[in-house]
């Protein structure tokens, strides 16, 4: 009966470690269920039948980890958890084409920063110092890969 046991506690284990690893990312109840039932069977055959057997039960529960973490690795479920697309552009892309002297337009109020129209492009920018209006004119006196900054161009 005690044998009985300790076999349904390391079964209940490789269900809820493989429920864990395919259905549920992440750390969850299942994982800690499946350590606590091979840490009760690992338990149970030490206190019941020794060192040997519980030696033996030890060793395959880390056999069965290890089988259930290779599968893992080698299944579709990986696949479906992982990024596989590649970013192959930055935010300097767009700032690096403003020139010092490009004109635009504010979308929005620049107090100090806010958005601008730049050569078709709608791009964050920062104010020489002071609050420029919705629909001003601007002209960029700065440009690099970190900011872009603008100054207001009064009409006279």
């Amino acid at each position: 009966m005690n044998m009985a046991i300790i076999i349904g506690l390391m079964v209940l284990g490789v269900i809820f470690v493989l429920l864990e690893l395919f259905f549920l990312p992440g750390i969850s109840v299942a994982s800690i269920i499946g350590l606590c039932c091979f840490g009760a069977a690992i338990y149970l055959s030490y206190t019941l039948y020794g060192a040997l057997a519980g030696s033996i039960a030890l060793g395959l529960v880390l056999v069965i980890c290890g089988i259930a973490i290779w599968l893992f690795f080698r299944s579709k479920a990986l696949d479906k958890m992982a990024l596989t697309t590649e970013i192959d552009s930055n935010v300097a892309d767009k700032r690096n084409k403003v020139q010092v002297g490009s004109r635009g337009i504010c979308l929005s109020r620049l107090a100090p920063m806010g958005k601008v129209l730049i050569d078709g492009e709608s791009l964050e920018a920062k104010s020489e110092g002071d609050m420029i209006d919705e629909g001003s004119q601007v002209e960029v006196i700065a440009a690099n890969q970190f900011q872009i900054v603008v100054k207001q161009i009064i009409n006279s």
